[in-house]
């Protein structure tokens, strides 16, 4: 029902009604059994006065009726009272089954009362009040006699609406077709809003459209209305709620006049678009809102609530109308889709009220007109919002497309800018590489200098303070030397170029070493050391200079900021997938912590946490923006525990490649089995030797009380005693006691200095003291031979080095000078030269077998120098190794692809230097000329190569066969097509490759061709190339057999 005729409802019909003749009463026959007939021009009506009349009364009173002035105007105006309506008709067709229903669902009573004669065949009490009716309109279902005259008698009584009765009487199958079609025609009117309101519910909840929302609630609300006044309800609901939700039609009806508001003000954007309609939608929706509460409350008579709704509801559509007007007068063009729907609704609601007033004729047009209007304008609507968003993403696009024209010139003057920019970005980057490749060669040159005398001053016989001074000097150097090595990592960091060195390694071995100095830098400090270690590969690939460098820089911050306590290390490992190892490392301490907010800031570069720890504790703040950059490349992650006065706590994570499966407890080092007595001092320390041991297979028995000690010791093979500083310092006569016990095979671990016996014990010989924490070299050395020392080694290798002649060149005397003193117990003779200038002239006169060069001197550089030597005709294919204090890499890659053979970094390692001269000089030692043979592949010398390292060597004489296929390919395809340039490089290439495994021949083959090739005698090199080729053959035939015969007889 539309605004418009629930408004004429508030406005009383007049009815005039005269007297009219009630004997001049014709009897309606039945006889088309296919149609409805509407019976409101045959009806005559009574009206009740004070007393409410029965059915008895009114039969008597027939004479009393009177016909409606309207005619066939069902709308019989408002009534306080009930009314009657009367008609006679009688069924001369041959159907029995007839049905009459009154079409108006809001009818409080209606009685039905069929009479023949004085016999009541058929009655019934409907309405929306009786619990008897269960369709949406009043309706009864009666069999009519044939050919007899019937009276139909109806009451009527409607207290809240105008009282509307169209009668209508059908056959019932003519009735159940209707009702079909009826029911579908609904179904589609209820289902085609419910589609539209889910459809608009989902488009809000992606792009939260406030007016979807809006558009959502007024199609809701709706839909109640609709539901009510269709007299559904009646049929669904209870009979409380069908009664209240009849009474507070006007509730609904202003829940429908807020919706459509706010969906007018949030689709137009009135508040932009229609800003002098806006006050009046906001006070019709405030109104609206006020009678709302005035319904709830009851508070106005139900008539005055009624019209002020209606009246309300009419200046709202007329200001929701203006707003469209004045939106679509300022452009917005989705508000003619608005006009038009608004305008659609108001036609269908000026039909049905003229319908029901009479003037147009009540047919199914004008009966569901108000409806169709409803759902026209609802999918109007719809059109409309979409157009909003297609109107919107247009101005979207052309705003974008704006802006964007507005801001290329902008950008473009960004990009020179940039380009400006990076060009000084480029060259502040090379000014800054340069600098710093010049500061690590001038400190790096007098450092090599210093290192190297001040590590000879260690084995000279020195009185106790001036061996003292020079480990200060050595330890200031090598501190030096971080800081320089850190900067430079910190710029390859900046630069992205920090790069990872991957190659097998026992982490064992690097445990070993790092825990051997970091414990006695602890015990020096007052501080213990605890260790911890879990099963690990015999042999992984990793950068273990670089997890070496990351556990130096962690331990020694715990060392730099633990002033008492412990520091404790603890390692385990996982295997993962895909041939993975992943280690684990804990590094604990109980220094001073670090606060939540320092944190933040710890691993930024040049950052320490305060002012008063900077002073406190010197450092350049790199170390562990180094780490967290390290273990990021080795695909690792690194985390940290702290509170302040508590300590910190360092997890590092860090992947690496299984070579070995084998754990390094697996090797039998003699403790298998063995029964160890270990007195307990320190819970921790006592708990990490007491596993170490067990890994070892030994089995162990704890004792913390010094009588069992001495009582059960004849059962035991060996006594551990773990003496802490601090346990010494609390029991200064434990040695006494200890030595006194006579105890087998006693092992006393100690922190702090060597412990010094009481002269009168003659026992001491037979103690053995080890330094905390126990490691499993350690374990070792117990049952096995002593290791000679490194340094001892070292002496031992210079020995043996072959009588070779070497050239140095260096611009730094004491460079020179310190070479002199390493090779003086050697039979290398060693040739000096300062200058480039001077080094070409000795090579002219001279013969050498290697040639160390220093990169960076005045006038005459390295480079030039070793261009120069190279058209000699003595030194044409000497090997010449640069030296030099450059450390960035791209230094190195310059050196090697200038035509250098080696590198060695500044300062120099003695070490180093012993192993670049094997690997160069082994072919001028007259001993493994003579062992040569008629061998291709020499397996002991792959083994000398690779330090006696069976897997590496392995690994590397493999890798040299599966490389050697290609090089021979290439180096013929050069020879063939004259490419001597290619051909000059691939040799000398294959020559430095050979140096690594052992492949004497070939080594001496390519050394000679390298010389023919440069000295130009191509003529050397066609004789020599069949026998190169020959014996690459033999070594590509027998190498991975034979490399696979080696390493299972190794």
């Amino acid at each position: 029902m539309s605004i418009a005729a629930l408004l004429f409802f508030v406005v009383p019909i007049a009815q005039s009604q005269s007297p009219l003749s009630t004997n001049s009463f014709s009897s309606l026959q039945l006889i088309n059994k296919n149609e409805s007939l509407r019976l409101n021009g045959k009806l005559k009506y009574l009206s009740e006065t004070d007393e409410q009349l029965t059915i008895e009364d009114v039969r008597k009173r027939t004479q009393d009726f009177q016909w409606h002035l309207g005619g066939h105007n069902p709308n019989y105006g408002i009534r306080d009272k009930g009314f009657w309506l009367h008609t006679r008709f009688s069924n001369v067709s041959d159907i029995e089954e007839w049905v009459i229903d009154i079409g108006f669902s809001h009818l409080d009573k209606a009685d039905f009362y069929f009479l023949q004669g004085k016999t009541l065949l058929a009655s019934s009490r409907q309405g929306k009040l009786s619990t008897e009716q269960t369709t949406r309109f009043p309706t009864l279902k009666v069999d009519l006699p044939n050919a007899l005259s019937v009276d139909l008698f109806i009451r009527l009584e409607s207290s809240s609406t105008q009282v509307i009765a169209p009668v209508d009487i059908q056959p019932y199958q003519k009735y159940l077709r209707t009702m079909f079609w009826d029911n579908l025609m609904w179904g589609l009117f209820y289902g085609g809003l419910i589609i539209l309101a889910i459809y608009n519910l989902v488009l809000y909840i992606s792009n939260q459209e406030t007016s979807l929302l809006a558009y959502v609630g007024y199609i809701c609300t709706a839909l109640v209305w609709q539901f009510v006044w269709g007299g559904h309800s009646i049929m669904l609901l209870s009979e409380n709620m069908t009664v209240w939700l009849s009474k507070h039609m006007d509730l609904i009806f202003i829940l429908i006049g807020i919706a459509s508001g706010f969906f007018t003000y949030t689709f137009l954007n009135a508040k932009e678009t229609a800003p002098k309609s806006t006050p009046f939608i906001k006070t019709n929706i405030g109104f609206l809102a006020t009678l709302g509460f005035c319904s709830l409350l009851n508070l106005l008579p139900e008539l005055w609530q009624n019209s002020v709704v209606y009246l309300t509801s009419l200046f709202a559509i007329a200001s929701y109308l203006a707003a469209g007007f004045e939106s679509y007068s300022n452009r917005f063009r989705p508000a003619r889709y608005f006009i038009f729907a608004w305008t659609i609704l108001a036609l269908a609601a000026i039909t049905g009220m003229l319908s029901l007033s009479g003037i147009l004729p009540t047919n199914a047009f004008t009966t569901y007109c108000f409806q169709v209007g409803i759902f026209i304008e609802a999918g109007l609507f719809s059109l409309a919002i979409m157009d909003k968003n297609r109107s919107q993403l247009e101005y979207d696009i052309q705003q974008a497309t704006n802006d964007l024209r507005n801001n290329v010139e902008f950008i473009e003057e960004q990009n020179a800018r940039l380009d400006i920019a990076r060009k000084d970005a480029i060259n502040a980057s090379n000014i800054k590489s340069q600098f710093l490749a010049n500061m690590s060669h001038e400190i790096r040159t007098p450092l090599n200098a210093i290192l190297g005398f001040s590590k000879e001053l260690l084995n000279t016989p020195l009185p106790v303070d001036k061996q003292e001074h020079v480990r200060i000097i050595n330890f200031s150097a090598d501190s030096l030397l971080g800081i320089v090595n850190d900067v430079l990592d910190v710029s390859k960091i900046e630069a992205g170029k920090l790069q990872i060195n991957n190659q097998p390694f026992s982490p064992n071995d690097v445990l070993e070493e790092m825990v051997s100095v970091m414990a006695k830098s602890a015990h020096q400090k007052n501080l213990e050391f605890h260790f911890e270690l879990n099963p690990l590969p015999e042999k992984l690939v990793g950068d273990a200079q670089r997890i070496k460098q990351i556990l130096t820089n962690l331990l020694g911050n715990a060392l730099k900021f633990t002033p008492s306590g412990h520091i404790s290390l603890k390692v385990a490992g996982k295997v993962l997938k895909h041939g993975m190892f992943e280690l684990k490392f804990v590094i604990e301490d109980t220094g001073i912590g670090i606060s939540q907010q320092d944190k933040k800031k710890l691993f930024n570069a040049f950052t320490q946490i305060d002012d008063a720890t900077s002073r406190s504790y010197q450092g350049t703040g790199l170390g562990l923006v180094i780490c967290q950059q390290l273990v990021r490349l080795m695909g690792g992650k690194i985390g940290l525990t702290s509170r302040p006065g508590n300590g910190s706590c360092f997890t590092v994570s860090i992947m690496t490649n299984l070579l070995n499966k084998t754990d390094n407890f697996s090797r039998n080092i003699g403790w298998n089995n063995r029964q160890v007595l270990i007195y307990e001092t320190d819970p921790e320390i006592t708990h990490s030797t007491a596993k170490m041991l067990s890994n070892v297979g030994a089995q162990t028995t704890l004792v913390s009380d010094i009588k069992e000690l001495k009582r059960i010791k004849h059962k035991f093979s060996d006594v551990f005693v773990c003496l802490s500083q601090g346990y010494l310092r609390a029991n200064p006569g434990i040695l006494d006691i200890l030595l006194n016990a006579q105890l087998p095979e006693l092992v006393i671990l100690y922190s702090g200095y060597e412990l010094v016996f009481a002269q009168h014990h003659k026992s001491e010989y037979m103690v053995k003291q080890l330094r905390l924490p126990l490691t499993l070299n350690k374990l070792a050395s117990l049952t096995e031979l002593p290791i000679e020392s490194q340094q001892n080694q070292l002496q031992s290798e210079l020995l043996q080095l072959p009588s070779v002649k070497i050239l140095a060149v260096d611009d730094m005397e004491m460079n020179l000078r310190l070479l002199k003193t390493w090779f003086k117990p050697s039979k290398v003779e060693l040739f000096l030269a300062y200058t480039g200038e001077e080094a070409v002239n000795l090579c002219k006169e001279n013969e050498f077998d290697l040639i160390l060069m220093d990169v960076q001197m005045p006038n005459m550089d390295g480079l030039q120098a070793s261009k120069l030597i190279r058209q000699t005709h003595l030194n044409l294919g000497t090997p010449i190794i640069a030296v030099t204090a450059h450390a960035l890499k791209e230094e190195q890659e310059r050196l090697m692809a200038s035509g250098m053979d080696d590198y060695l970094p500044k300062p120099l390692d003695l070490s180093d230097l012993i192993e670049v001269i094997q690997r160069w000089c082994a072919l001028a030692d007259n001993n493994d000329l003579a062992d040569l043979g008629a061998q291709s592949i020499d397996w002991s010398l792959a083994l000398k190569r690779a330090n006696q390292n069976r897997d590496a060597a392995l690994e590397l004489l493999n890798a040299f066969i599966e490389q050697l296929p290609n090089f021979v390919c290439d180096i013929k395809t050069s020879w063939e097509n004259a490419d001597r340039d290619e051909l000059k490089a691939l040799i000398h290439k294959l020559h430095g490759a050979s140096c690594y495994t052992g492949v004497p021949k070939l080594l001496e083959l390519c050394e000679e061709l390298e010389i023919a090739i440069k000295s130009g005698q191509f003529d050397v090199v066609e004789r020599k190339l069949p026998d190169f080729f020959t014996e690459a053959e033999a070594i590509i035939e027998q190498g991975a057999e034979y490399a696979t015969a080696s390493s299972k007889s190794g």
